[in-house]
Formats: structure tokens, C-alpha cells, sequence
């Protein structure tokens, strides 16, 4: 009777172990409800969005479009500022003066043959040309087709536009037409609030360095000087914001320009007298 009992008990042992071991086996009873319910899709992590740099010291990954400003030195001594647009391949289309719009090298420091006539490049630093990324996808995706048409039909340079019987193109009035493209070759479409600092007709590199970092709509210096704290950038731009920042309200705008430094090629295109420049309606 006792090693019946004993029996029993070892036979009912073995059975729960062997049901326990079908339970947790994956073709058991309870293989159904073995797993977890899956966990709910988890949204996915959106990207991080990363502003451009407003300034930059060179030419990169990124940045075609970008407008680069030189100090240039003609073989006679003259000094002026030169801006030119780094396209994607990092190359830079510019209209250089005794050449017209082309495409060169980056130039940091270093001689630039303009036609046999021996300039110094001194590269200061490239500003990012619209305050959105998405506005600067745009151009990147227009930069071609809108540079193009200048080099194909061999524009030549002029410091002046529109002096001419044909279209020729300063370097400050090529990089507006690559920005503010025109409806014509002969103006460019300037954005309403674009500045004048220099004189009543037109417009210069001043303009464009004012409007590419924002210093234009600042009419409180301390709101200026805050900006051009925030912006950074090497000690040639900062000290040229010093200089312009002043032109926004200065009434003389001409005395406190840098002497000896040609404020770059100017941009008016009208070819009859009173004619204005376009501006973008809006």
C-alpha cells in the first residue's frame, strides 16, 4: 500500500513536469500565448535639422550658391572687392575684370591671369546667399541654368552695367542676376527691402554684404553690433561689418568708406536715362 502511494505520486510528478515542458516547447498548448504582444511602432525619430552656416572661411560640401568675397589687386596697385558664387563642383563663377563671366579655381591667397594682366586674390570669407534652406535648395537646384546663359555667351565685364550697347556685367551685378534673377539680362530683380547705401543709382558690394547678414533691417546699433557678435566669422568680416553697419544710417556714406578699396563693381542696369532698376513687387 505505502510504495502504491509512493507510486502515484511519482507517476502524477512526472506527468506536471512533462506538461510544464509542453507548455514552454514550440508546438505546445501554450505556444499561442507564449509571446508578448508586440510593442506599438514607435514613430520614427525626425531628423535634426542643421541651419547651413550663415559664414564660412572656404568652399565645401554643401555650400554651392554661396557668395565669396576676395580683395583683388590689379597689377597698377588698385584694390577693389570681388565676389563671385561657388558653384557645386567648388569652382567659382565670377565676372572678373578683363575677363567677364567665367569659371576658375578657388583661389585662397594666390595670382589670378586675367589675360596676361597678373592680379593678387586674397580670398576674406563666403557668405550663405538666403537666410532658408530651403531657399538655398532652390538656387542649388537653378545654380546651372541660371549661370550658364552668362559664360555661354561670353559676357564681358564692365564696372558699370548697362553702360554698354551690349550686355557686360560687373562682378557684384552677375552674382545679383544669379540671385535675384531678372526678367531681362540688363536687370536683375532686387528683393524689396535690398539696401542703397551708396548713391541714388547704385548698387554696390556694400549693399549685398548688409543684406546677406541681415544688417540691413537694424537700425539700433546695439541690435547691429549684437548681430555681428552672432554671426562670428574671421576678423576681415567682422571688420568690415564694423564699416557698413555705419552706412545704414550715416547720411555721408562715402566718408567712412575704406580708403584706397573700391566698394566692388556696381549694378545699375538701366540703359535710359531715369530708368530705375526692377524691384520684386510684394
Amino acid at each position: 500500500m505505502h510504495r502504491s502511494i509512493i507510486h502515484f505520486v511519482s507517476l502524477f510528478i512526472a506527468l506536471a513536469l512533462a506538461g510544464n515542458a509542453q507548455a514552454y516547447s514550440p508546438g505546445g498548448v501554450a505556444a499561442a500565448t507564449r509571446a508578448a504582444p508586440p510593442e506599438p511602432a514607435r514613430p520614427a525619430a525626425k531628423p535634426i535639422a542643421r541651419t547651413a552656416p550663415a559664414v564660412v572661411t572656404s568652399i565645401g560640401a554643401g555650400q554651392a550658391g554661396y557668395v565669396h568675397f576676395w580683395i583683388i589687386t590689379a597689377p597698377d596697385g588698385e584694390q577693389e572687392i570681388q565676389v563671385g558664387i561657388e558653384l557645386a563642383d567648388r569652382r567659382i563663377a565670377w565676372s572678373f575684370p578683363g575677363v567677364g563671366v567665367t569659371v576658375a579655381p578657388f583661389i585662397a591667397a594666390g595670382v589670378y591671369d586675367a589675360n596676361g594682366q597678373h592680379f593678387i586674390v586674397e580670398h576674406q570669407y563666403g557668405l550663405r546667399p538666403y537666410r532658408t534652406a530651403t531657399a538655398v535648395s532652390r538656387l542649388q537646384g537653378n545654380l546651372q541654368r541660371r549661370v550658364k546663359p552668362w559664360i555661354d555667351n561670353a559676357t564681358p565685364y564692365c564696372p558699370l552695367n548697362g553702360v554698354t550697347e551690349a550686355v557686360c556685367v560687373s562682378c557684384f551685378g552677375f552674382v545679383a542676376q544669379v540671385l535675384y534673377p531678372g526678367k531681362t539680362r540688363m536687370y536683375a530683380d532686387f528683393p524689396r527691402d535690398f539696401p542703397r547705401v551708396g548713391d541714388e543709382e547704385n548698387h554696390s558690394t556694400d549693399d549685398l554684404l548688409l543684406y546677406l547678414t541681415g544688417l540691413h533691417a537694424l537700425r539700433d546699433p546695439a541690435a547691429r553690433q549684437r548681430r555681428i557678435d552672432m554671426l562670428g566669422g574671421p576678423a576681415a568680416l567682422r571688420e568690415e561689418l564694423a564699416r557698413v553697419s555705419a552706412l545704414v544710417t550715416d547720411d555721408r556714406p562715402t566718408a567712412v568708406a575704406a580708403a584706397g578699396v573700391k566698394r566692388g563693381g556696381t549694378a545699375r542696369t538701366p540703359s535710359k536715362p531715369g530708368a530705375r532698376p526692377a524691384v520684386r513687387p510684394g
